[in-house]
Parts: C-alpha cells; structure tokens; sequence
C-alpha cells in the first residue's frame, strides 16, 4: 500500500496533483449547485409591470414606474431567471376603473392570468399590493386631413397628371387636447419607389406622431402618371391698375415661359394662353423703378411653370 501511494507521488508532480484536485473541486461544486437551484424554494420577487390592453381613449403617464412583489413557489433556476432576465409582467387594463384622477386596477381578479405567465412548475401564492393606482389622460378624438406626398421622385419626363386620391381622405385621431389641438394635417411615408414611371395605387403608412394614436395606421394612395414634355414659349407682360391718363414702357416687354405639359396634349397650347401682369399699384409702395411679374392666367394641363425676368423696369409717360 506503501508502495502504491508512493508510485502514485513521483507518479503526478505536486502541480499536477493541485490541478487535479482543483478539477475535481470544481466538478463536485458544479453538481452541488446543480443540486440546490433543482429544489423548490418559495422567495418573495420584484417585477416591473407592462400595461396592456388599454383603451383607445385613454393615454397613460409615460414616466410611470410601477413595481409589484409576487410570492413565487418555483425552482431554484426559474428564482434566478425571475430575478436578473425575465422580470416583468403584463397587467391588463381594459376593465380598470378610470374615474377620478387616478385609475385603479385589481390585481386578484386577474391572478389567473399573471399565474400563467409564469413558467409552467412556478406558483404565483400571493401578489402586493392587491391594487395598482397610476395617472392617465382622456384622450380627444379628431378627424385630421391625410396632406399628400409632396417629394415624390418621377422619372424624367414623367409627372402626374391627375390630381392625388387618398382613401381615407381623414383620419380619426387619438391624444390629449393640447397635442390634438395643434394638428392640421397627417404626413405619410415615402413612397417604396423612386422615379416612379407607372400609375401610382400602393398603401402608405402614416407617418407616427408621439403621443397620438391613429384609427388607422394606412391610406390608399392613388394618381395617373403619364409622360410629360417641356416647352418653352415668348409671351408678352401686361399691366393692370394704370390710370387712363398715364403711359408705361416696360423694359423687356415680354417674357420666357417654360412649362411641363402631357405629350399628347402639348400641341393645343400655345403662348397666348398664358397671361402674365405687373401691377402698377405696387409701383406706389416702391422707390425703385421695378416691378413684380405674376403669372396671372394659365392654360390647364401645365404643371411646374417656370419664367424669367421676374421683375421688369419701366418708364412713365405723361
């Protein structure tokens, strides 16, 4: 015996018997604590709580931090995983009592439901307090104009040539008074393609707002795209508002004007069916011999008008 245990010194060095005992050490206390977070323990756990289900005209004080203690009978394994990972818990609010400046929900009544989020082998014995009281808001409600997309990319030479439909044209809003009060219209997303070429029919989503809720999330947007052409034309500028006993000279009499219109349409327009004016009453308000030129008259069927000079001198004649 004297022997063996001798062979088995010179046999494993002193580094490696310390070695070999740390190993074994660390075996024998990874069963233990096995051993242990298997049994059932009963602890007290904090959670925080996640309202759900809360009513559409209700809006609730975002800076609310609700805890409740819930005595647990589970394993040692699921106490931790309760502890450090999965440490909150759904409350319905649907059927809370919103009167008064504070609302109150029951917890007992729904101890059915917060026992079934828990693991299958946990036991929900006992929940404190028994009732939550939070701050909420009523909320307005509003119909609020859908605005249409403004920068959408046509390929050159395209644009639309219908006016936009968007269904629904309003939506019903949720929020608080203040935050209702100051809306005047919903913006959408882009829209999925760039220099768009083909009739536009897609569902957008409404661009979110904080603090407000949407009846609905979506509109339909609808409008003809159709191929444009450019053209460009010389037209005279008139005058309006001067007296019958004076005379003016503008200097230049006439102007270029460059438009889009439909390809199939663009041979019935011609420069006289626009109309561009200075108004000589302005020239009272002014020190400087010049004046504004408007675009006064436009033919239908022309988008993105464009003209130069946009200002004219001119000479009075008596």
């Amino acid at each position: 015996m004297q022997r063996n245990f001798e062979f088995l010194r010179l046999r494993f060095p002193q580094k490696k018997r310390l070695r070999f005992f740390s190993f074994f050490f660390a075996i024998s206390f990874l069963f233990w604590i096995i051993t242990k977070l298997s049994n059932t323990y009963s602890s007290s756990i904090e959670f925080s709580v996640n309202f759900i289900d809360i009513p559409n005209l209700v809006v609730l004080d975002q800076h609310h931090n609700t805890k409740v203690k819930a005595d647990i009978t589970a394993s040692g394994f699921e106490m931790l995983i309760y502890q450090f990972f999965n440490n909150k818990i759904n409350v319905s609010i649907q059927n809370a009592d919103f009167k008064g400046d504070l609302a109150k929900v029951d917890l007992m009544v729904q101890k059915f439901n917060l026992q079934q989020q828990l693991y299958q082998n946990a036991t929900l014995n006992l929940i404190t307090p028994t009732q939550l009281s939070f701050s909420f808001s009523e909320l307005k409600r509003k119909k609020i104009p859908v605005i249409p997309p403004a920068n959408v990319k046509f390929k050159p030479g395209y644009d639309r040539s219908t006016d936009w439909v968007i269904e629904p044209d309003s939506v019903w809003v949720y929020g608080v008074s203040r935050k209702v009060d100051t809306l005047r219209g919903l913006f959408i997303e882009s829209l999925s393609n760039d220099y768009i070429e083909n009739d536009i029919n897609e569902n957008v989503k409404l661009l979110p707002i904080n603090q407000i809720k949407y009846e609905t999330e979506k509109v339909l947007l609808k409008t003809v795209v159709k191929r444009f052409t450019e053209k460009s034309f010389e037209t005279l500028i008139n005058i309006k508002n001067l007296p019958d006993s004076l005379a003016i000279k503008l200097f230049p009499q006439s102007l270029k004007v460059t438009f889009l219109v439909l390809i199939d349409k663009a041979e019935g327009i011609s420069a006289g069916d626009f109309k561009f004016v200075c108004d000589f009453n302005k020239a009272q308000t002014t020190k400087k011999n010049t004046l504004d030129v408007f675009l006064d008259i436009e033919p239908k069927g022309v988008s993105n008008v464009r003209w130069k000079p946009k200002k004219v001198d001119y000479l009075i004649r008596k």
